[in-house]
């Protein structure tokens, strides 16, 4: 069925089953997050408009996301106040943005982070700045800010009506599934277990920080991995393909094999490692706010500033203020672009890297308030819930850190439910990124009270709003040979002053790739500028 075909039959069936809220008040619809519209300005840029404001920095920060927000704070540690970081939106986070109801805080993207592997030192060392990390305990092991951990139950999957705890379908499953399933968990420890020739985990962050020993693993696709491995249980692929849809957008057959097994063995994996998930209620918007402020980047951060034109031999640099309709000159010894690596070849000239050679994955999230917290048969509600039979990602409980006692007295919660687009066969990446970017409120709510309605049926009259955050270029997708690739090398590689940053540059879009690109191009500035440079990520 086509999407538009399908939209209305959701509306008819909702109507039909009587959902239409009792004849309360109607859901308040609402598009929050990146502006399609503002990014798009850069198509007819303002380069006969006089200079209204010229402004001069030793370094410019292009972009208020994780990655630019962590240079800024890089720039803050090291003494280097004169910087300026400018930002398209007209609030900093990128895809770890925040938003907000009156019930709660909610994510708009990127919504939690692993508890580091014992090796990223410098993330612990950040973690216990924030005072998320609050000491070890007599092992030696880190222990949390106990409000930031997601408590149990953490994840629980809906099949045949009933709700199991995990992501993998257990029900049913023959003895030559679980006989599979297990030989993957062997498969797991056994490359956990292992070091490279040059005594580095064969996964680790930043990704280049992995070892040289199974680099080539990037040249091939996740599933051509499995079947050489006799894996075809679809128990297990449904859950692999879950994670690598969850982590980058991409399905089994478009992910790199190292990109897929760099998910289970870098950021945590619970059958081998003591590890928990850490989590806020406006997701990782929150961890880039305590990072601001660490680095105090909000008196040194303009919003609204569209970049369109920057001169690489100078650092020149023009931008358009939405507010005021006017341009603004910024020179900078050093540009760091902390903005998405495809934006770039529109505000350059004489850009290496080739446009399109980096491939993005389109995201839908929505944050639906609801006036019940769901619940369903078997299993309790979870932080994480997924539905085994469709092909979204199902939806975090925005409220989960809440205490118990909490949640027994609190009324309703907030539902941040996740799509990424992943195109059919025959749909390209583009025309899945129109049809989301063009798509009405209403299609939106349809499709969404559809899918909620898959897993939880009656659910609809107890909404009580739906916003919507749009991200055309969510993240980088590390297909097969991305990452140790030439196209990656030449999207990191500086042109002249300018030095991208972001996060689609280090190929898998993590926190802590962002922070480590983010600090590595700071020390790069430092340098620049003169000044001794400790370097804070190193190898373990």
């Amino acid at each position: 069925m086509k999407r538009r075909t399908l939209l209305k039959g959701l509306a008819a069936a909702t109507a039909a089953s009587g959902c239409d809220r009792g004849g309360t008040t109607p859901p308040t619809l609402s598009f929050v997050g990146q502006s399609p519209e503002r990014g798009h300005m850069l198509r007819g840029p303002k380069h006969g408009e006089a200079v209204a404001e010229r402004l001069r920095v030793n370094t410019l920060i292009v972009g208020a996301g994780a990655a630019g927000t962590a240079a800024a704070w890089r720039l803050h540690r090291a003494g280097l106040e004169d910087y300026l970081v400018v930002e398209l939106e007209d609030a900093p986070g990128g895809t770890a943005q925040s938003g907000h109801t009156a019930r709660t805080a909610y994510p708009m993207g990127a919504h939690y982070l692993p508890s580091p592997h014992p090796e990223l030192r410098w993330l612990h060392e950040l973690l216990r700045e924030f005072g998320v990390e609050l000491g070890t305990d007599a092992a030696g092991r880190p222990e949390y800010d106990p409000t930031v951990v997601c408590r149990a139950p953490v994840e629980r999957h809906r099949y045949k009506g009933q709700w199991f705890s995990g992501v993998y379908p257990g029900l049913g499953e023959t003895d030559e599934e679980a006989e599979q399933w297990q030989r993957w968990l062997d498969h797991l420890r056994d490359l956990d277990a292992q070091r490279g020739p040059d005594g580095r985990r064969l996964f680790a962050l930043p990704v280049d920080h992995s070892s040289t020993h199974v680099r080539e693993l990037d040249g091939q696709s996740m599933a051509a991995y499995l079947d050489a491995r006799g894996l075809d249980s679809w128990r297990l692929r449904w859950t692999l393909d879950y994670a690598c849809r969850d982590d980058y957008g991409t399905p089994l057959e478009q992910t790199s094999a190292f990109a897929a097994l760099h998910h289970f063995l870098c950021r945590g994996l619970e059958e081998v490692h003591d590890r928990v998930t850490l989590m806020w209620p406006g997701g990782n918007g929150e961890l880039v706010q305590m990072l601001a402020q660490a680095g105090e980047v909000a008196p040194r951060r303009r919003t609204g500033l569209v970049v369109f034109d920057i001169d690489t031999a100078t650092g020149t640099t023009r931008a358009w203020d939405v507010s005021t309709q006017s341009v603004v000159e910024i020179q900078a010894k050093t540009v760091l672009w902390a903005a998405p690596r495809f934006i770039l070849p529109h505000v350059i000239a004489g850009d290496p890297l080739a446009r399109g050679a980096l491939s993005y994955a389109p995201w839908l999230v929505a944050n639906v308030e609801v006036d019940r917290r769901p619940g369903g048969i078997g299993v309790p509600l979870a932080w994480d819930n997924v539905n085994i039979e469709a092909n979204h990602l199902g939806y975090v409980v925005a409220t989960h850190g809440e205490s118990l006692p909490d949640v027994k007295t609190q009324t309703g919660t907030v539902l941040s439910f996740y799509d990424a687009r992943v195109p059919a066969p025959d749909q390209t990446l583009d025309a899945v990124r129109n049809d989301l970017l063009t798509a009405s409120l209403d299609d939106l709510a349809v499709e969404v009270t559809g899918a909620l309605e898959g897993m939880h049926p009656g659910i609809t009259p107890s909404i009580r709003s739906m916003a919507f955050a749009r991200w055309g270029h969510a993240m980088v997708r590390p297909v097969p040979g991305l990452l140790f690739g030439d196209a990656l090398a030449r999207a990191a590689t500086p042109i002249g002053v300018v030095h991208p940053c972001a996060t689609d540059v280090g190929g898998v879009p993590l926190f802590e790739q962002a922070f480590s690109n983010g600090v590595r191009a700071a020390e790069r500035a430092l340098l620049a500028a003169g000044q001794p440079v400790d370097t804070l990520i190193q190898p373990s």
